[in-house]
């Protein structure tokens, strides 16, 4: 429940049902005051609804209720803001440290799911399952120049360059929004933690040929992208992007994909195939992670030239 919290996961979704709720209360009523916390808040609607919930749990469940606990939530209706910038703080590994910045990451990101013009100002399920998926894939990505396409708020790629030891990693995107509060989201994280690879912020177009020139020297081990397919008009110059990477055919290719509308995803795999990439599919297992959403499945599309292609 902490973890969920600690990302404002949508309460619909939260556990309120565990075993032992105080203990559970008291950590949270810990994190309110903390430093973290303090400088770098949770969305003050969110929080307050959070506690309510907890409170109706504990009444139903007859536990008894810490005057902490109601304060907290007083004080907060009462000076319930709306005005940010607003965070969140994904603990994305299993264990949650007794110092608090030791176990998370920190993200500014929007309240809204478009802002300035682009979708990239808030973190997407499949990037939080991509996030989770290097965690538990460190292996593949240790020693490897590893480019992100379409970076957004940069939790994947910032997870991946504190845990995961690869030799570089370069932040993509197209937005200039975008990539200043990634440079925002690195310099708080830089704070707290260290990044074990040298990494860039590069702005990226997949419709512009020039840009692909600064790969011509230099072709990544690994591609890695998460929630860049739904908007078709993007399908070609995504996908001729991705054919200029695997040129070298040692370059692979991992999407993580929300299979939100199967209309779109079926026309994402016809481009892919229009453009001879060869690929293979597999589903991201249910319960994957306790911060991750999965009301859609998350599909994986792999690409690499010695590929069986998927029908």
């Amino acid at each position: 429940m902490v973890r969920q919290f600690m990302c404002a996961t949508p309460l619909a979704a939260v556990n309120f049902k565990v075993k032992d709720i105080t203990k559970e209360v008291d950590f949270i009523l810990m994190i309110l005051s903390h430093t973290i916390l303090q400088k770098y808040p949770l969305k003050t609607q969110y929080i307050t609804r959070f506690l309510k919930a907890i409170i109706s749990q504990m009444e139903n469940n007859g536990n008894e209720l810490c005057d902490e606990l109601y304060l907290k939530y007083v004080e907060l209706i009462q000076n319930e803001s709306n005005k940010g910038p607003f965070y969140k703080h994904y603990i994305l590994g299993n264990n949650i440290s007794n110092e608090l910045t030791e176990s998370v990451i920190t993200i500014q990101e929007s309240t809204s799911i478009v802002s300035q013009g682009t979708t990239g100002l808030c973190t997407w399920q499949a990037g939080i399952a991509l996030s989770c998926w290097c965690l538990k894939n460190q292996d593949i990505l240790k020693n490897k120049f590893i480019i992100e396409l379409g970076c957004g708020t940069g939790l994947s790629g910032i997870s991946t360059c504190l845990n995961c030891s690869p030799s570089e990693y370069w932040f993509t995107d197209c937005h200039s929004a975008v990539l200043n509060t990634l440079k925002h989201n690195i310099q708080i994280n830089e704070t707290y933690h260290k990044f074990n690879c040298k990494y860039d912020i590069v702005q990226f177009s997949w419709s512009d040929i020039e840009d692909l020139k600064m790969f011509e020297n230099k072709k990544p081990d690994l591609v890695l992208a998460a929630d860049v397919i739904f908007d078709d008009t993007m399908f070609e110059p995504l996908c001729s992007s991705l054919k200029y990477f695997t040129i070298n055919k040692t370059t692979e290719i991992i999407l993580f994909c929300t299979l939100r509308n199967s209309e779109t995803y079926t026309k994402f795999l016809a481009t892919l195939k229009k453009y001879d990439l060869l690929f293979t599919q597999s589903v991201l297992p249910d319960s994957y992670s306790i911060v991750l959403q999965q009301d859609c499945p998350i599909h994986i599309i792999n690409i690499k030239q010695n590929a069986v292609m998927s029908k």
